[in-house]
């Protein structure tokens, strides 16, 4: 039986590490519309992570949630590729294209050099892409879901419903580390309606942190894919400065 090296209380969750992670993730969506009654326009939605290399600022999400997008929007051109970058604001990623993208690992980058200044509330977290700190078996590891999709509509458009896990690595390959999510924890229960939809719903490319037992957080992950009860995050060593994938590590 795996034996976790640091399992991180439910208090320490919600009052240390959700705040560490809050300024740099948020849900990322397609829209036809952000106009009053844009609930009923948002087709998808997924995660985001906001991260500086030191090199760009970038935010990172999964291949496939740019894949659909891409579907979508050739099927109705007035479709728009959305985030929230804080609880009160919903930014416009347009145009957009991929810095890079790749099937296999699960990602695809984005340049947010030029929408900045409409992320003031937000923080990039910080990556050093050559040094990022190794995951083994027993690690605990935190990441943020946005389940049930929306949640209700607000006066600038949309409102998710949000969810800090903790989870243990179980498995670590050289681009991914596995979870249980079985046995995820919770930062705060959630009501009935978001358990029904789904309680891992909206966390695809969420970005997934190291905790230490000093609780404070290293990034080493995204959240990609998940599959009889198994969440797989593709590792962050994966990703160069500059926003290109590293693809050498799917050899």
């Amino acid at each position: 039986m795996l034996r976790p090296r640091f399992i991180p209380k439910v208090a320490d969750l919600k009052f240390l590490v959700d705040p560490q992670i809050r300024p740099c993730c948020g849900p990322v969506f397609f829209a036809r519309s952000l106009e009053s009654g844009a609930a009923d326009n948002i087709s998808a939605n997924g995660s985001f992570g906001f991260v500086d290399t030191s090199k760009m600022k970038l935010l990172v999400t999964c291949q496939h949630v740019w894949a659909a997008f891409d579907v979508a929007r050739r099927e109705n051109p007035q479709m728009k590729m959305c985030v929230c970058p804080s609880s009160n604001s919903v930014l416009v990623l347009d145009p957009i294209q991929p810095i890079d993208q790749d099937e296999k690992l699960d990602l695809a980058s984005f340049d947010m050099e030029p929408f900045l200044t409409k992320c003031t509330d937000s923080k990039f977290f910080p990556l050093d892409c050559e040094n990022v700190p190794r995951v083994v078996k027993g690690d605990a590891l935190a990441f943020v879901g946005f389940p049930g999709r929306i949640q209700a509509q607000t006066s600038i458009g949309v409102k998710f419903w949000r969810r800090l896990h903790a989870t243990i690595a179980y498995d670590v390959s050289d681009s991914c580390v596995y979870s249980d999510v079985s046995r995820l924890k919770s930062s705060k229960p959630e009501p009935e309606s978001v358990r029904q939809a789904s309680a891992r719903g909206g966390i695809s490319g969420s970005p997934c942190f190291l905790v230490r037992q000093n609780l404070l957080l290293q990034l080493v992950g995204f959240a990609t894919s998940e599959a009889l009860n198994v969440l797989r995050f593709t590792l962050a060593r994966c990703l160069n400065a500059d926003g290109t994938l590293k693809r050498r590590f799917l050899i």
